[in-house]
């Protein structure tokens, strides 16, 4: 999808809506953005050069012009009563050739950029605002110039310069508030174009673009890190809002992983990078970004078909009001119903309606550390009814290690003594390094904790719902090593020791999550993980049911797990399930309650997340699952969930507002401008103020609470 060159919105419809800039080299999505380029540059920051200033100077000279013309007219009109302004027939005096005098600056100072515009949109074969626009103007100073000529008539030049003023400050005003609100976006997610010494392979002075994977840089206290990458000496508090939305900065030091974007607030870091350039998170935050932005919701796509059949109706229906009123009172008549109907049908609120809403309400949550993949995602959120959570690592977490090793007697297979538990987690530890499932986190942690070295690990395959299986280095050879639930140990064919199966259902039994350690075809040892409630988790799960008909966890743990998690929460929840059985626990409630949101975290949770009609997952889990999801809590606060609920339904309560007010308003104004009764200038300053309302009440979503507001 083409994108505006100025303020980074997608311009919707067909390529033909675009405007053109210099030369065809640049597109705008709308004339206010083609302005603000041109008369403020597209860097705001940069010093204007002074064909700018000239452009600056004379689009508010135009302005000032047009309300010049405006007041003269009006006191021409006082001096035959001001029923003069519904007089369409009179005589051309002394006055309106001082009008004209004053017209004329008014008009060259704001018509070339609009009329250059409407001939582009021609050429390509397109009927656009500008189009619509140039047509009303032009006929109103092509009438008033055969007026002069003639020496009585009509006179509409105070009509087209305040056509022209309006429109152009209107159209500014907007491609302002959009403009504001997509540099926020773009500060958001850049990192600035300063130099970062790089101590090895190469040291040096680098500028972010020519630093690669491996080099060691020192990020002094206070500059913002440009690559991800890992702490190898010093220690700082880090601000990461851009990424997480998290208003309080975070200690990191050695071992500990930094991301581009963030910043170094009171200490200098040493940092090995581990991605650069698109590989960065902050990148693919952007080229996330930029896709919501780029997937318009099936309202936007149903305006964008209404816009490209409404501009030609509009010229239709005002050739039809034209010809009816020609037909029975007389020229002037019919001229001024004409532009009436021109100007109160213009789509511009229309055209901004949903787009504007939905690059606010994404800005917002952007600022909370929150990645929605399309602004459809949003609108998807304010119709789901039902709401289904993972357990582990979502609902409960791991907050401190908390892991305990129970051993056989002895392995019977080799009728030998088991490992020491030291042995067994350094095993299970080295298998899990490489998975980001909170489990795997635990067992990890708790080998870091007894000061254990892990040992070389490959070939590491993930069973989704049942475990991991890689091949260790154990006194100088590979074995197979495999950490998973009684599913794993089928998928092995390995068969366990009845005291390990005891202590598994026993462990099962207290809510504990138990997985066993498989070496080669034996079952060494068994793993038992307390789980802790995730904090706001009880908070999250009443404020979303207040929110949905259906709130329910879906969980491949053991029942006892569930049950004691239920009691805890008080929400419904099923377990023992495989990935696939949570897709068709997820089609069972879209067939009952209609659209579904789920909400996890591990690689098990990947295909119900890209089954759900919105999966959101937490960017501490798995990757895969963030690519399965359609929303990324970088954030990993649980009362971002129900908050994005609330923003999406209050986005789609603004949309809604603002496309009825828009048909509402031009229904009355056309109704009222082919009766006769709607001055062109009153149906210019209806059109603009509509406009205006239409941003204003996009904007209101920039007030939404905190979720840490929301009950």
């Amino acid at each position: 999808m083409q994108r505006c060159d100025h303020c980074d919105m997608p311009i919707s419809g067909t390529e033909d809506t675009a405007v053109s800039g210099v030369a065809g080299r640049t597109h705008y999505c709308c004339y206010g953005c083609r302005m603000r380029a041109e008369t403020l540059g597209d860097d705001e920051e940069a010093t204007r050069s002074d064909e700018q200033q000239t452009l600056l100077v004379r689009l508010f000279a135009g302005v000032l012009m047009a309300g010049f013309v405006m007041v003269f007219s009006l006191a021409i009109s006082s001096g035959y009563g001001f029923g003069a302004l519904q007089r369409l027939e009179h005589e051309v005096g002394t006055a309106h050739w001082v009008l004209l005098l004053a017209a004329v600056p008014a008009l060259l100072l704001l018509g070339p950029p609009l009329l250059r515009s409407a001939w582009d949109d021609l050429r390509g074969g397109g009927l656009t605002l500008n189009v619509l626009f140039t047509l009303g103007t032009t006929s109103a100073v092509v009438v008033s110039g055969v007026s002069y000529a003639r020496g009585t008539g009509p006179i509409y030049l105070e009509t087209a310069v305040m056509l022209l003023a309006l429109y152009t400050l209107g159209r500014y005003l907007t491609a302002r508030a959009k403009d504001t609100t997509t540099h926020v976006l773009r500060r958001l997610l850049e990192v600035p174009d300063t130099t970062y010494v790089r101590l090895g392979p190469d040291a040096g002075e680098v500028v972010p673009d020519d630093l690669r994977v491996d080099d060691r840089i020192r990020v002094p206290a206070g500059d913002v890190i440009p690559v991800d990458g890992t702490v190898v000496e010093g220690r700082s508090y880090v601000d990461e809002s851009s990424l997480t939305g998290e208003s309080q900065p975070v200690v990191k030091e050695a071992g500990d992983t930094v991301y581009a974007g963030t910043t170094a607030q009171d200490g200098a870091l040493t940092i090995d990078a581990t991605a650069v350039a698109e590989d960065r998170r902050l990148a693919r935050v952007a080229q996330m970004m930029h896709r919501a932005l780029e997937q318009p919701p099936r309202l936007a796509r149903l305006t964008d078909r209404i816009l490209r059949w409404l501009i030609p109706g509009v010229v239709g229906l005002a050739l039809v009001a034209f010809a009816g009123w020609w037909g029975a009172v007389g020229f002037s008549k019919a001229l001024y119903v004409a532009l009436s109907v021109v100007l109160i049908t213009c789509p511009c609120a229309l055209g901004i309606a949903i787009p504007l809403s939905l690059t606010v309400a994404l800005e917002r949550a952007g600022r909370k550390g929150v990645l929605v993949r399309s602004g459809r995602t949003l609108l998807d959120l304010a119709r789901a009814t039902a709401v289904t959570f993972d357990k582990t690592g979502t609902l409960s977490t791991l907050t401190a290690p908390s892991v305990r090793v129970l051993r056989p007697e002895t392995v019977p297979v080799e009728e030998a003594p088991a490992p020491a538990d030291d042995a067994v987690l350094r095993r299970a530890a080295a298998v899990e390094q490489g998975t980001n499932h909170a489990l795997a986190t635990a067992v990890v942690e708790a080998a870091a904790d007894r000061d254990l070295s892990l040992p070389a690990v490959a070939d590491v395959t993930t069973h989704p719902g049942a475990g991991v299986v890689g091949r260790v280095q154990v006194d100088g050879r590979m074995r197979r090593v495999g950490v998973g639930n009684e599913r794993l140990l089928d998928a092995l064919g390995v068969t366990g020791p009845p005291r390990l199966h005891e202590a598994f259902a026993d462990e099962a039994d207290a809510g504990r999550t138990p997985l066993y350690v498989v070496d080669e075809t034996a079952v060494v040892g068994l793993l038992s993980i307390e789980e802790r409630v995730a904090p706001h988790a009880e908070a999250v799960v009443g404020a979303v049911r207040e929110r949905s008909e259906a709130v329910s966890v879906l969980t491949g743990d053991r029942p006892a797990a569930a049950r004691r998690l239920e009691d805890r929460l008080g929400v419904r929840a099923e377990a023992g399930l495989a990935p696939d059985e949570k897709v068709d626990r997820l089609a069972a409630l879209r067939d009952a309650h209609g659209p579904v949101v789920m909400v996890g975290d591990g690689i098990n949770d990947a295909a119900a997340l890209a089954e759900a009609d919105v999966g959101i997952a937490l960017s501490s889990g798995a990757s895969v699952s963030m690519e399965a999801a359609d929303v990324t809590l970088y954030n990993p606060d649980l009362r971002l969930v129900p908050w994005l609920q609330h923003l999406g339904r209050r986005t789609h309560r603004v949309i809604q507002q603002n496309l009825w007010w828009t048909f509402g308003y031009n229904a009355i104004g056309l109704g009222l401008a082919v009766a006769g009764l709607l001055h062109p200038i009153a149906a210019v300053v209806i059109m603009t103020l509509s406009s205006i309302l239409v941003t204003g009440n996009a904007f209101r979503l920039r007030r939404i609470a905190s979720p840490e507001a929301l009950p």
